[in-house]
Formats: C-alpha cells, structure tokens, sequence
C-alpha cells in the first residue's frame, strides 16, 4: 500500500469484506474497470454504489414526495363530515371496558405532571385528527376503528392538508404547521437526510396526536392495556383492546370519539373548511370563538396545573418577556407539586421549564389569547382577550 493509501486507509476508516463472486460476475468487473480505466476491482464496485445511491435513494425522496398525493387521494380527509350520520351511529355505541386514562406523571414523569404534554405542541392537529375519525365512523358506518387504521388514514390526509395548506392564499397568515408533518428541504442536508427527517415528522404525529400503545412495564405486568397521544390524554376519544385471536392471545386497540370529541368535531372550523372547500371566504382565526371555549372549558380542565398557570398568565394584559414567564412557572409549578406531591421530591430541568414556558404560551397564541411581534422571539405578549370571555 503507498503512501497516499495509507493516508486515506487513516481518515477514513472502514471493515475487511470477504465476498463469494461467481467467475462471470468477476469476469464483468474485470471488464467494467477495463472500458472504464479505473485502478482495480474496488474501484467498481465503488462506483457501482454510487451510481446507485445517485439513482435510488437521491430522486426518490423528491419524488414520493410529489406523488404522494395521487398515491393517497381516495383514502384521505376530504374536509366534510357528515354530522347527523355521526351523531346516528354514535348514540348507541356502548362503552364498556374502557382502556382507563392514566394522570401525566404516570405516562411520562413527575415533571409532567398536570400539563398537556410538551410534545403536544398545538390544538389543531388535535382536531383535524377528531375530524379524520369522524370521517372514517361516517365511512364505516362502525362506531369503533382500529387504531393502525386510524392512525394511516390521518397521517395520509395529514399530508394533503399541509400540501394544500402550502398552495393556498392563507399559507403566510397562519402559522398551523407545528405538530403535522413537514418534510423540510435543507441545503445543508442532503435528499435522502431530508426524508428520514420526514420520516421521524411522520410518525411523531402519529405517535404524539393520533394515539399509541403505551409500554410502560411497571404497569404492564397484570396485564392491563393503555394509551396515550393527545387526542386520547385530552379526553377526546374512548379506547377499547379486543382478542382477535384467541390462539395467539392477538390483540387490538380500537377506538371511538367521547362525546366531548363529538362535541369538539360538530365545531365548525374555519380554516379547514377553507383549504378543503371554501375557497372564497379566508378565515380570519384559526379556531372559532366557540372552538376556543371549548378548550377553556372542556380540554384545560383535564390538566390541573396547566389550567391554573394559564389563569395565572392571564391575569397580566401584557406579559414584558419569556423570562419572566420561566419564573412564574417554576414558581407555581413548585407550590403545586408541594400540594399534589408532598412526599416526592420534584426537582425541574431549566431546558423543561423553558419548553412548557413557551409550549403553553404557544397554544395561547394559537387560540389568540396573546400576541407578540412576530419578528419578536421573547415577547412582549400582550392579552388580546379576557378569561371570562371563555370559562
């Protein structure tokens, strides 16, 4: 080996490999490094995966990325649920065995408790999920879907949305991306990175919004199902697990709207309606007045210290900056845990106290409860509406 191999054998280390290649295959690369001039065999194969690389795996992210749309188009969320045929099918769904919704600090840790997950970063993914179910009963004509379905069918019509979301009028008014997923295309990165970020996009939605089997082994051993993801931790859909094979003990999670889900899908939404049908009307809000109190009465309820810091947020009308809403939250996250918890030692991490701080402020602003410069990244917010608007 010269000088120069050696070199290169250093910077860029890699492994031995020993293959078995029939003689005509061998016979092939002697003749490929031949017509194309190159040093040995291993500059063929080489060669070979590159083409390959720059064939496959390049162009393949751009392209299901343009096609995906045709690929998914009768199966997706085409913007209507038929109400009155939802409510018909509903009425008699019967609710027995239950999967029971476990508090937050027992799906994740203590430092979550009593708060909408940090992950469940805004309501309207939330929604468009509720609709996507509803849409699926309405087609079924089955109050109960699996919850692989449900989850594939939303995170098909998620796609479209966002893609329709992108060529409307409104695409620069609203910030509605948070949650659903985004392919984002990077110049420092290349196709291929590009997609598997995607990917992960993809299924955090999935995982996160529409729902997921927990596995929590402490609570597993008695051999009890559970759930969580948004739309299930928010008390928006029931959840049941069924044998569907009794030989291999199989089994399945299907899942239904509760009536506050009802209730939340029969909220006509403005902007969805915009993108999939109204073309005409650009709506001036993403959520509607009675969408927002619902969220004030029905789903921040469920979250006993989030409820409370909220009301606490807004008794300020204007708020100077994300520092000071830090303070306030380790503040009265710390007197909560002290009434909640007084045995247990709850000790908060200063990267979780600032992604709850700006979490929270973010479903507030999605709602318009505040504002902020957007060219502003730490405030001031200033209170557009009053609690009792709502609650």
């Amino acid at each position: 080996m010269v000088e120069n191999e050696q070199s290169n054998f250093k910077l860029n280390p890699g492994s031995m490999l020993q293959i078995f290649l029939e003689l005509d295959i061998i016979e092939q690369i002697k003749q490929i490094q031949k017509n194309e001039n190159l040093k040995d065999e291993r500059d063929v194969i080489i060669r070979a995966i590159q083409n390959y690389s720059k064939k496959h795996i390049s162009d393949h992210p751009r392209q299901q990325q343009n096609h995906f749309e045709d690929e998914i188009a009768q199966t997706s969320f085409n913007g209507d649920v038929d109400i009155k045929k939802l409510e018909s099918i509903l009425v008699h769904n019967k609710s027995e065995n239950l999967i029971k919704k476990l508090p937050q600090d027992k799906i994740y840790t203590m430092s979550d408790a009593g708060m909408i997950h940090r992950f469940h970063t805004k309501i309207l993914p939330v929604k468009f999920s509720l609709m996507c179910l509803s849409k699926m009963i309405v087609e079924k004509d089955s109050p109960w879907i699996g919850l692989n379905e449900f989850k594939k069918y939303t995170l098909d019509s998620a796609k479209t949305f966002v893609a329709k979301f992108e060529s409307s009028s409104i695409r620069n008014k609203f910030k509605v991306h948070a949650g659903f997923p985004i392919l984002k295309r990077d110049k420092f990165k290349s196709e291929q990175e590009s997609y598997v970020s995607y990917a992960r996009s993809s299924k955090r939605f999935t995982e996160q919004f529409v729902g997921r089997k927990l596995r929590i082994k402490e609570l597993q051993k008695n051999g009890d199902v559970y759930m969580g993801g948004a739309c299930f931790e928010m008390g928006l859909v029931n959840a049941k697990s069924e044998i569907i094979n009794e030989q291999h003990n199989s089994e399945k999670i299907f899942v239904t709207l509760s009536k506050s889900g009802k209730d939340f899908v029969n909220y006509k939404n403005d902007l969805i309606n915009f993108i999939y049908n109204d073309k005409e009307n650009e709506p001036s809000s993403i959520f509607s007045q009675q969408e927002t109190e619902f969220y004030f009465k029905i789903i921040l309820p469920e979250f006993k210290f989030e409820n409370m810091f909220v009301e606490y947020l807004m008794k300020n009308t204007q708020i100077d900056h994300t520092q000071d809403i830090k303070k306030w939250f380790k503040e009265e996250f710390h007197n909560f845990c002290k009434l909640e918890f007084p045995l247990d030692k709850i000790s908060l991490e200063e990267n979780i106290v600032r992604i709850y701080s700006n979490t929270i402020m973010g479903r507030l602003m999605e709602f318009e409860i505040f504002t902020k410069d957007p060219k502003s990244k730490s405030g001031p917010y200033t209170r557009m509406q009053n609690l009792g608007d709502f609650v």
